[in-house]
C-alpha cells in the first residue's frame, strides 16, 4: 500500500529481524496494490514491469536497513494477478532478496537433526470467482494459462516425497477464517477445499496465508491456520458463526508474525506496530 500502516509494520519488522536474527521473511501475497482504475474502469494491481516504480516504493525503500539482506520468500495474491505476474517471477535477477522462482514451489530448511519442508502455493487458481469474473485483462489472461490440477498433482507428489518432520504450507488465500470461507466455494468443485484435502492427506501441520486483512489463528482437525494479513491495510469483517469454535485468536491490529522452528516445536507470536506481542502459541509436531 505504501501507507503509514505499512511503514509502521516495516519499522517493527526491522527491530524484530535484528533481535531475532531472522533467516527470512515469508511474504503471503497481495504484494502491490493500486487504488486507481484503468481508463476503461477496470481495477488495477500488481506491477506492470521490472521497472515499475512500485518496486522501490513498496519494497526496496520500505524494507531496508536491517532487512536489506533478508530474503522475502513470496507468493502471488489476487491483486498481483491484476498486474504483470511474470515481472514478479523475474525480479530476483534485479534484487536477490525477492524470491519467487515459480508460481508454486518448494524448498527445505535444515534445522539441527530434523528439517522443515515448505510448499508455497498459487491459490488464485482455486478461486472460481476470479476465473468467472476477472477484475481486469491481466487477471483474465494469466489465470487462463494456469492448470489447478497440475498444481494439485505437484503438491501431492512433493509432500509424499518429503521426509521432513515439519511440513508447512504457504498461500495467499485462507482455507478457514473467522470471516468464513463462502467466497472460496464453487459450483464446479474448484475451491480451496482441494488444497485442504492434499495438505491433510500428508499431515501438514501449519498453513500460513494473508488475504483477510487481520491477524488470526484457527485450528481444525489437528492443523493450525495462521492468517497474517494486517501489514498494510486493515478491514473489519463480520464473523462467521461456524468458524467461532475453530478460532483461537483474532486481532484487527496492524502487525505481522515472528516464527521460530526447531526440531521439537514451533513458536509463533503476533506483533503489532507498537511492538507488543499480542498472541503467542507453541505447536509441536
Amino acid at each position: 500500500m505504501g501507507n503509514d500502516q505499512q511503514r509502521a509494520t516495516a519499522a517493527r519488522m526491522k527491530e524484530v529481524v535484528t533481535a531475532e536474527q531472522a533467516s527470512f521473511v515469508v511474504n503471503v501475497g497481495d504484494n502491490f496494490y493500486k487504488d486507481e482504475l484503468t481508463p476503461s474502469g477496470q481495477r488495477q494491481g500488481g506491477v506492470t514491469s521490472l521497472t515499475d516504480p512500485l518496486w522501490k516504493q513498496y519494497f526496496e525503500n520500505m524494507y531496508n536497513e536491517s532487512l536489506k539482506d533478508v530474503k522475502f520468500v513470496t507468493v502471488l495474491g489476487n491483486h498481483d494477478y491484476m498486474g504483470n505476474t511474470t515481472a514478479q517471477l523475474l525480479y530476483n535477477a534485479l534484487d536477490p532478496r525477492w524470491v519467487i522462482p515459480a508460481r508454486y514451489y518448494t524448498w527445505t530448511v535444515q534445522l539441527t537433526e530434523e528439517s522443515a519442508t515448505f510448499v508455497h502455493l498459487d491459490t488464485n487458481v482455486f478461486i472460481e470467482d476470479y476465473i468467472d469474473h476477472p477484475e481486469n485483462e491481466w487477471m483474465k489472461s494469466q489465470l487462463a494459462q494456469q492448470d489447478y490440477k497440475a498444481q494439485l498433482a505437484w503438491l501431492d507428489r512433493t509432500l509424499a516425497a518429503s521426509k521432513s518432520k515439519w511440513k508447512i504450507a504457504v498461500g495467499h488465500h485462507p482455507i478457514v477464517s473467522h470471516a468464513g470461507n463462502t467466497l472460496y466455494k464453487s459450483s464446479s468443485g474448484v475451491s480451496m477445499d482441494l488444497v485442504q484435502d492434499v495438505l491433510s492427506k500428508h499431515g501438514v501441520q501449519m498453513y500460513f496465508c494473508g488475504h483477510v486483512h487481520d491477524l488470526e489463528h484457527l485450528n481444525q482437525q489437528n492443523m493450525d491456520y495462521f492468517i497474517s494479513g494486517g501489514g498494510g491495510f486493515g478491514k473489519v469483517y463480520e464473523s462467521d458463526s461456524e468458524m467461532v469454535e475453530k478460532l483461537q485468536f483474532l486481532s484487527k491490529d496492524a502487525g505481522f508474525m515472528v516464527v521460530n522452528v526447531d526440531d521439537t516445536k514451533m513458536q509463533a507470536s503476533y506483533i503489532n506496530t507498537k511492538g507488543e506481542h499480542i498472541y503467542n502459541i507453541t505447536v509441536t509436531p
